[in-house]
Parts: C-alpha cells; structure tokens; sequence
C-alpha cells in the first residue's frame, strides 16, 4: 500500500498537494487551529508515504492555504460589520460584471474604491443607466446586510455571496448617480453585445431558438425560461445550457480541428489556442465555471509546448491548489465542488469504466484490419466512439450523482444517455453560432442561413431534453418532505403565499407571491423541500399574491385553480382566467363552490366570495375568505382583507371560528378588528409584517393589543416563514423558520 501511494503522488503530485490544500481548508472552516493540525497530520502521512520533501510541500501548501482562507475571512467578516454601521454617504465603486436588471432597478458585483474600503466587494443596488464590467459609478446611499433566507427550502443567497467574498449589500438612494466608462469597459462592452447579437442575426430576438442559442454560446438565460431550464435540469444536462468548462473544451476542440485542417502543427496549435479559450472565456462574461476550464486547458495543453506528456489530474490539481492557496471560500461552492469533482472522477474512472463497455469496441476476430470494408471500419470507429462516449457519461454521473443529490436533491439517471444525444447537438450549435458570428461582417446574409439553421439545431436540443426528461425513472427526487404541514411564506413588500402539503398525497398552493418573489423564494423553497402542487388557490387579483401567471404553471404540474373573482384589470390575473384554460387549468369560481378536498383528508371551506363583476373595486377589496380544516383544526385566511371585508362575513351570520388566524395587511383600511376577533375566537394570529413598503407594516401597539387579548402572536417580520404540523396527539405545531422553539397549541 505504501509503494502504491508513492507511486500515485510520484505521479500526481499537483493533485495530491490540492488535495491536502481542500482537506485543510475544511478543517479551517470550522476553526483556523484545526486547519493547522490537519496539515500536520497529512504532512506527517506524507513523511511516511513519500519521504521528507512531499512532506514539507504538503505542510507548506495545507499551511499556506489555512492562512490565506483564514485572512480572507476574517477580512471580509471586519469589512461587514465596519460598513453596517457606517453612515449615508457617497461610495465609487468599480463593476466586476455587467449589471443585470433594467434602469428601474439593476444589480451587479461591485469593488468599492471608497478611501477606509478600497477593495471591498459589495453587490450593488442601483437604478438609472445600467453600467458595464469595468465601469465607475458614483453614487449616494447605504449598506445593508446580505439577504438571509426567511424561508425553509430558500436558497440562501447569503451564504453564497460570503462565499465569493462579499460584505455588503450598497442601496443606492433616488438621487441620480454618475457614471464613468473608460474606453477599455467602453470596447469589452461593444465586443460582447456585437457577439451577442451576431451569433442570433436573423432569428427573431424573442424567440425560443434564439434564447436557448444565447444560453449556450454566451450564458445568457431568458429571465422567463423556467420550463426550458426545467427540461435541461431534469434530464441531467442543464450544464450545457449555460456557459461551463464543457463549452471552453468544445470552443478548444473546434480551434484545434481548424488548426489541424489547415496544417499547423500541434505545438503551435497550443500556442494559437489558449488565447482563443481565455478570449472565449472573455467574452462571455468571465463566468467561473469558463475561466476554471480556461486555466486548466492551459495547463493540459501547455504539456505539449514543453514536449511533456500531459496529465489530467495534474492539470486539474494545478489549478485547484492554485484556487485554493488564492481564495479557499470558493471550495464550499456546489459548481466548483461538481466542476472539479467531475474532473476527477472522470480521470480517475474512466479506465475502469471502459472495461464495462469493452465488448462494444472489439473487431471481428477472425478478420484483419487491412481485410475490413470501409463499412466495417466506420462501424468499428462509431463503437470505440460509442464505448467510451458510454465510458465517460457512466463515470460523471456517478461522481456527480452524491454532490447534485446533497445540494439540489435531484438524482438524474437518465443524463446517461442524455448526455450522449445532447453533447454532439451543443457542440454543433456552438461551431454554427461561430461560424455565424464570423461570417456577420463579411457576408450577412450567409451568416442569417447559418444562425437560421443553427435555430433548428436549438429546437433539437428542446425537444431532446423535453424528450429524456419525461423518461419515467430519468430523474429522481431524493429530498422529499413527507410530513403533511402547512408552510405560509414571508415575502417581501407585502406578497402573500402558502403551501398545504398532504406529504405523499399531494399539494396545493395558496397564493403565489408576486412574479419575484415566486420566483426566488417560493419555488427554490418548494423544489428544495420537494413539493409539486398541482393546484392553486387564489385570493384575490393582486399582483403580489398571482406568482406573475403563467410563471407558474410553467414552473409547476398545476391542473386547477380556484379563482375569487371573473374579471380584473390586473394582467396577471388576466393571464389566469386567459392563459390558463389554454395551459390545461380548470378555473373553478369561487363563489360557486362550498368547499374542496384537500390532501391528507383536510377540507377546503370558502366563507366568503367577494362581488365577481365589481372590477373597479381595489384588489384589497375583492378578497375571499378561507377556512381550512384539518385533522380537528381551523385555520382561517384572510389574506389581505380590510374591514369591509370583515363586515361582510359578520353580516352572513355564518360561523367563523378558527383556531389561527393567517392574516395579511390592507394597504388602506383597518383589520382584524374587536369585532370580528369575538366572532373568530381565534388562540393564534400569524400576522405578515414587511418594513417596505410602509402601508405594509404593522403597527406594534396593534400587535400588543391582540396579545392583552389572550392571543399568541407569530409576527413573521421575526419568525420568517411559519411551517404548521399536526403531531402525533393531535396538537398543533407551529414554528417560525428563525425562530429558537415552535409553539405548540393544544387540542380543546
């Protein structure tokens, strides 16, 4: 064993330092002292495996990369807390990426250039004209804290910009900024959108084709594309929807066809490409998974320069160690765990699992090579081609099989074969979008034939990824919640959402939030927790609580939706009673319907149906009234609703006890009031109470009265989202996502 692992760091011995720099950095995370003592102990393994000097380079670079995480860390901690407390004010700071957003609102990566904090990465907030990589502005507002989650399941956004080193997050006020462009942020721009627009000239700019190309080629994903990215992540291949080492290794394998194509020789060709990869890596933004790809192209490649034979892990370990003695905070992140993971996994495994498709790639035993047809020799080539296509899919699924299951709970089998189909498509799209893209200048109407073309094979890659993705067994949800529970949302400015889960049975959800606020809390907290609803309730048709329409149905299997009212000038509820009946949803009107089953033997009862025709009313107005009960309790929605609302249910004479209240905040009119609180009864009020906009805010002294009432109050601007359950003795549970205990509520 022994002479085994000296002959394997003899030979890897990039990799194995990288390793010992990884192992390191993890010990450090939970404490700087443990990073030391795990680089004593490797060093002191490498002492006995592979003599003195691997032992002292092992200490050196585990060491080293302790330090360097320690110091980045403890930096970035100090600059946070030292910009939390500082004042309003002018700050200049440089963009790292192009602002993405629109000029009533953009955000983009920042480094500040402010005297104290010079260097300090922020993401900055900002509106009016939207600035380009390199572009100074200067403008006057305030630091914040990065955005924590609220929600069970929300992707913590937080930790993944602690990661990349931010501090702070910059508001910038409404007063006008100042922008300055030099002329190298000025040229970078203009080449990247010329490279945009070429590689699509002459394919309309809104088309599907057109989006799928862009996402390819340069990583653009259409901010309303969820079903498509849907389809790529369930068959297993959303990596070659976006811009990843995948495509640097292609945009490589192409320069070096064309190279050999016209006789330069393989030295030279190395020289001529790593320009061309680091230019592809450029001009696509400079995204990690590229420039990561980038170097370790170089330093396979560069085996070749120096008339050595090149080594992938050694190559990857290059530029691993070199990551890690950098910044370690980026090990933590799931692309750079599954880009170097596959890597290795792929040049580790590969071998052996060729032997599994052996049998593809031999010849015909009693015939000669120089006897074979050329039938039989391309038939021989496609199986070697086919083996070891097989090889190395078989090999990168298992390896990325435990990261893509620990981080986004999903399991795809399927990306097997999918991977075999969906690989030679991209690599064809991005040699036409090249080609396209170099033809533009000398002969556009060539280069629209081309890109026209390349449409197709972008509708080919749709249909492929649609195709394996609804392979039954192709992709499997190994992060379920099976506990039935109901999880009401806390969004921002006010936005309303929830979810019933019956566990196995099935879901429904209870508004939608609005079009952001589904997007980026509701649905990555319902994908992490594994729930699909396949129906919807609705409230009433404001645009914080309609999820921004067919946002949803496209993102989720919704089959039915119980709608409060017939009509509203509110596109996205239009987009529900319009568009929804042609995406296969049942709309059933509210006012027409007593109650619903709901999973996990619960009941769905509507207490109150506003007016259907009263479009003019306000949406705060036009509020129905629920009641769920479930296992022997009731819980009472009523959303945004006003007094007038309340009125109305009073008048009705019917019974409206409920054990919980979940209520909302009419932006204009009082709620809860004395008098409908005796008429519910209730033991518990989980009130929404978001600081902006203002008229969204609860009032503390209201808060306090309902306490002096004898009513328990969740107040979610401290509790986050608020999961119930129902526990084994018929008590409920209710626990605030940051809150320390739940509170348990007790059968009467």
């Amino acid at each position: 064993m022994r002479g085994w692992l000296k002959n394997w760091v003899v030979r890897h011995p990039l990799f194995a330092a990288a390793l010992v720099a990884c192992t390191c950095i993890v010990a450090a995370n939970g404490h700087w002292a443990w990073g030391v003592v795990a680089g004593a102990v490797l060093a002191a393994a490498g002492l006995s495996a592979a003599g003195r000097k691997c032992a002292l380079a092992w200490l050196f670079c585990g060491w080293l990369a302790v330090g360097v995480y320690t110091w980045r860390d403890v930096s970035r901690d100090s600059a946070e807390t030292a910009l939390l407390v500082a004042p309003d004010g002018w700050v200049q700071a440089r963009m790292m990426k192009d602002a993405r957003g629109s000029d009533r609102f953009w955000v983009a990566p920042a480094e500040l250039q402010t005297p104290g904090n010079a260097g300090v990465k922020v993401l900055w907030e900002g509106r009016g004209e939207m600035p380009v990589a390199g572009a100074v502005v200067t403008a006057r507002g305030s630091f914040g804290p990065l955005p924590e989650p609220r929600n069970p399941g929300e992707f913590d956004r937080a930790t993944w910009l602690r990661q990349q080193g931010v501090a702070a997050v910059f508001q910038m006020g409404w007063q006008e900024g100042k922008t300055v462009t030099g002329w190298w942020a000025t040229f970078g721009a203009k080449v990247r959108h010329g490279f945009r627009n070429a590689v699509t000239a002459g394919l309309d700019e809104d088309s599907e084709e057109a989006g799928v190309i862009r996402a390819v080629v340069i990583g653009e994903i259409p901010a309303d594309a969820d079903a498509l990215i849907s389809a790529f992540r369930d068959s297993g291949t959303l990596h070659v929807f976006s811009v990843s080492g995948l495509h640097v290794a292609m945009v490589g394998a192409i320069g070096w066809l064309v190279l050999s194509w016209v006789g330069v020789s393989r030295r030279w060709a190395v020289v001529a490409l790593l320009p061309l990869v680091f230019g592809y890596a450029w001009i696509t933004g400079f995204s990690a998974p590229a420039v990561r790809s980038a170097w370790m192209a170089s330093v396979f490649l560069g085996a070749f320069v120096f008339r050595r034979r090149p080594d992938l892990l050694n190559a990857l370990g290059a530029v691993l160690l070199a990551a890690m003695l950098w910044d370690g905070r980026l090990l933590f992140q799931p692309g750079v765990q599954l880009s170097y993971g596959v890597v290795a996994v792929i040049a580790v495994g590969t071998s052996w699992a060729t032997k599994c498709f052996a049998w593809m790639a031999v010849p015909e035993i009693y015939l000669p090579t120089k006897l074979q047809t050329r039938w039989q020799e391309f038939w021989l080539k496609q199986r070697r081609w086919l083996a070891q296509s097989l090889s190395v899919s078989l090999v990168a699924g298992l390896g990325s099989a435990p990261l893509t299951a620990f981080h986004f709970g999903l399991v795809t089998p399927v990306s097997m074969i999918s991977s075999l189909v969906l690989v030679p498509l991209v690599f064809v799209l991005l040699s036409a979008a090249l080609l396209g893209a170099a033809l533009l200048p000398v002969a556009a109407p060539l280069s629209h034939a081309v890109n026209r073309l390349n449409g197709g094979v972008a509708k080919l890659c749709v249909l492929a990824a649609e195709g394996f993705s609804a392979i039954p067994g192709g992709n499997i949800r190994v992060r379920r919640e099976k506990r039935p529970m109901l999880l009401v949302y806390d969004l921002e400015c006010g936005e309303g959402a929830a979810c019933f889960s019956g566990g196995a049975e099935g879901a429904v959800l209870i508004d939608c939030g609005g079009q952001r606020g589904f997007k980026y809390s509701v649905l990555p907290s319902l994908r992490k927790l594994g729930i699909e609803p396949d129906a919807v309730v609705l409230s009433h048709p404001d645009g914080g609580h309609l999820g921004g329409g067919s946002f949803v149905w496209e993102a989720l299997p919704i089959r039915q939706a119980l709608m409060p009212v017939k009509l509203s000038r509110s596109p996205s509820f239009r987009a529900w009673t319009v568009d929804g009946p042609k995406a296969g949803i049942h709309l059933r009107p509210a006012a027409a319907t007593e109650s619903l089953a709901f999973p996990d033997g619960a009941r769905w009862e509507i207490l109150y149906a506003p007016d259907p025709l009263a479009v003019n009313a306000l949406a705060d107005e036009r509020v129905a009234a629920y009641r769920l009960h479930w296992r022997g309790w009731k819980l009472l929605f009523t959303s945004d609703a006003g007094m007038g609302t309340e009125l109305k249910l009073l008048d009705s004479g019917k019974d409206i006890s409920a054990d919980v209240i979940i209520a909302g905040r009419h932006r204009t009119d009082l709620s809860l009031s004395d008098g409908f609180l005796d008429a519910v009864n209730p033991t518990a009020i989980i009130a929404s109470n978001s600081p902006f906009p203002i008229e969204e805010k609860r009032d503390p002294e209201t808060m306090d009265y309902w306490k002096s009432r004898g009513i328990l109050v969740i107040d979610q601007a401290s509790s986050g989202g608020v999961t119930l359950r129902v526990d084994e003795s018929g008590n409920l549970q209710i626990e605030g996502f940051l809150s320390d205990s739940p509170v348990i509520l007790t059968r009467h």
